[in-house]
């Protein structure tokens, strides 16, 4: 727990409070506190309405006022502070029809998903328990607030985030949840792919991944989830028994396992950005190329977002990497670190051979040079290199 994080989230909450408003920590962060884990962010309650929030704090953005929410900026802090309330039907499976602000606290815990996110703390931190959360966390089980069913119709999402929590939390899930994941699980359909990537990367770095992924096939669930529905992926996955660090990283192992599928056809049907799927690609090559490849070369193209999947994904092949720290050790020692360390460019490359017309030859020989460099086979000097050129390429 970061005590201080605590201690300003109190100093808010006395604050509305002072007004005569109620006001209490909630969510993630008051479960992480009682499992021990970081907190990073905190979440507050409040019988305040957004414009009564706004006149208490000189620091407000309203991010979700037609919900209850505003970001309450406070000693350099962010706070989200949310009204009290109660949500109808989800239509949309997203957001609720309607939003109906509400002065009791235990009837805006009831519309959260999991017993263990419906547990508040007050301005001393004291808990506040209605739905026996704490009992759930004690015994490490997944249980919804109220009937599973109805929990997971209203967002469909919530499946994945029971899954996501086994695989961060490594509890169990409750039967009547297993049974309701089972029974709706054709809902996730109605999802945006998007929404559930982010609890699919989410479910991939939990230290019990494997134990979601049992849940995950139990349930049938992982049959409404893009590409990994296909029998020869599923396969893939059954093996996957380790956590791993991304998106990137996972598309990579499975395209190392099964090269049927394209990355790009990870990433258009998960919608994944273009800087992901260069990074997929990227993992794939130097895998590929891990020990073919010299050893300085192949990691002066790792950048050091990517070192972790690299290592990573290479134990898992089997490939005895270099550790985080050797590989950031020779990345160090490296002669360039990129190609605008060397010591020609593009033009110089022409000035060398001017009877040649333009061509792709230019950037092969620029990277051929880049190699040379970085593999130490020649000087970074101007000259040394025009003439390793001229003389190669006679």
């Amino acid at each position: 727990m970061k005590a201080n994080l605590f201690k300003l989230a109190q100093q808010v909450v006395q604050e509305i409070r002072n007004y005569g408003f109620q006001a209490y920590i909630v969510g993630g962060a008051v479960r992480d506190s009682i499992l021990g884990r970081t907190v990073d962010d905190i979440d507050i309650a409040t019988s305040a309405y957004p414009d009564q929030i706004q006149k208490i704090f000189p620091r407000v953005i309203p991010t979700g006022i037609e919900h209850g929410t505003v970001l309450v900026r406070y000693q350099s802090t962010s706070f989200e502070v949310t009204t009290f309330r109660t949500e109808t039907s989800y239509s949309d499976f997203r957001r609720p029809d309607t939003v109906k602000f509400v002065t009791d606290l235990r009837e805006d815990l009831a519309r959260r998903d999991f017993t263990m996110n419906a547990i508040a703390m007050d301005q001393s931190l004291q808990l506040i328990d209605p739905y026996h959360g704490q009992v759930d966390i004690n015994n490490k089980i997944i249980r919804t607030v109220g009937r599973a069913q109805e929990r997971f119709l209203e967002d469909p999402l919530r499946m994945m985030r029971a899954i996501r929590f086994q695989s961060q939390l490594g509890f169990e899930l409750a039967e009547e949840v297993l049974h309701a994941i089972y029974d709706n699980r054709k809902w996730l359909d109605k999802i945006a792919v998007e929404r559930i990537a982010v609890e699919w990367e989410k479910t991939l770095k939990g230290n019990y991944f494997s134990d979601a992924k049992r849940s995950l096939f139990r349930t049938g669930l992982v049959n409404h989830l893009p590409i990994l529905s296909e029998d020869i992926i599923q396969q893939s996955l059954q093996r996957l028994n380790s956590s791993l660090p991304s998106l990137a990283a996972f598309i990579a192992y499975m395209n190392l396992t099964v090269s049927e599928i394209a990355i790009a056809d990870w990433t258009n049907s998960w919608k994944l950005s273009n800087q992901l799927k260069k990074s997929s690609r990227l993992l794939v090559q130097l895998v590929q190329d891990y020990p073919k490849e010299p050893l300085k070369w192949l990691l002066y193209r790792l950048p050091e977002d990517l070192i972790e999947d690299f290592t990573i994904l290479c134990t898992l092949f089997q490939k005895n990497p270099f550790t985080q720290e050797e590989i950031k050790m020779v990345q160090k020692n490296l002669v360039i670190k990129d190609r605008q360390d060397l010591a020609i460019n593009g033009k110089d490359i022409i000035s060398f051979f001017p009877n040649r017309s333009k061509g792709s030859w230019i950037q092969n020989l620029l990277l051929e040079t880049e190699k040379a460099v970085v593999t130490e086979l020649i000087k970074n000097d101007k000259n040394d290199i025009r003439e390793w050129l001229q003389y190669d390429n006679q």
